[in-house]
């Protein structure tokens, strides 16, 4: 009875590592503004109706997806992507002063990207292409200036 027990539970934690870590797809790309110059800031995220993953966008435009880390993988399905860049200013009290966006806005939301991708294949090569912000996209100021905590 104890080791009936012990299967019952272990069976779908096992099941979890598999979907969440083993055998994810590897899915890497590049992130460029429509002249080809790459976006040399920000995460990636791909949003399904279940999950969620993200890669950090480097210096080259390049990232690689996953869940707790970059490249760690993905699961196959069905992705609304989001793409976000942005610098923060903040003053010497430490409170927000505005935001700099380096996409345009309707590239920052999963929902109105416009961009998807079906992941099927064990390693997967994307290029995304986004747009820079419109005028009056690129800074953002907020409606209250909450206090950052401070860089260790």
């Amino acid at each position: 009875m104890l080791n009936q027990n012990i299967t019952i539970k272990i069976l779908p934690l096992l099941f979890i590592l598999f979907v969440t870590g083993c055998g994810g797809i590897k899915v890497s790309g590049k992130v460029t503004f429509p002249d080809g110059s790459p976006l040399d800031t920000g995460k990636v995220t791909f949003e399904s109706d279940q999950n969620s993953f993200f890669g950090t966008i480097q210096k080259d435009g390049t990232f690689q997806l996953g869940r707790l880390k970059d490249g760690d993988g993905i699961i196959a399905g069905k992705y609304r992507v989001a793409v976000n860049a942005s610098t923060p200013e903040v003053a010497p009290n430490g409170f927000l002063i505005s935001t700099t966006h380096f996409v345009a806005e309707k590239f920052r939301s999963p929902k109105t990207s416009g961009i998807e991708y079906d992941i099927q294949k064990k390693t997967t090569n994307i290029s995304i292409v986004v747009e820079p912000p419109k005028p009056g996209e690129e800074k953002q100021i907020p409606l209250a200036s909450p206090k950052l905590p401070k860089k260790k």
